[in-house]
């Protein structure tokens, strides 16, 4: 390593100039390492991610079966209203002709969450691999009455 000095004219004596080259190797060296290392790196516990069983093909565009709980603990399938044991029954039959089908559950907002995630845990445990929970539009606060 050495200094350069500048001896040009003026009088003023030696003027130092730094040699940024090792800085700018260092730098790179660093920048390389952490791009090499840091997407490698995971964040909390190491865990085994949830396979999908069903994978959806892109073709495979059929129209989820819509079951509706309505406010006064009323069931329908399809816009057929039925009582909770006929509806059981029937997503019984679906699921063994029919196991990829996807089924959509739509609940009144008044009725609480629990009585919906029921029948939500209910249709899961007979193994539909599609079950979701319908959402509408939030409303504006003063749209709610208040």
């Amino acid at each position: 390593m050495g200094m350069a000095v500048d001896t040009g004219g003026g009088g003023k004596g030696a003027k130092p100039v730094i040699n940024v080259t090792p800085l700018v190797d260092v730098v790179l060296v660093l920048l390389i390492i952490f791009m090499v290392i840091i997407p490698n790196v995971q964040d909390g516990k190491p865990i085994e991610m949830v396979n999908v069983f069903h994978a959806e093909s892109k073709d495979e565009k059929q129209e989820p079966f819509i079951i509706t709980l309505a406010l006064d603990g009323s069931f329908a399938i399809e816009d057929r209203d039925v009582s909770r044991a006929a509806l059981m029954n029937e997503l019984r039959q679906l699921q063994a002709t029919a196991p990829k089908r996807k089924i959509l559950v739509r609940g009144d907002a008044g009725l609480h969450y629990k009585d919906v995630r029921e029948v939500f845990h209910e249709i899961q445990q007979m193994g539909f691999g599609g079950v979701a929970l319908a959402v509408g539009q939030q409303r504006e606060w003063s749209d709610m009455g208040h």
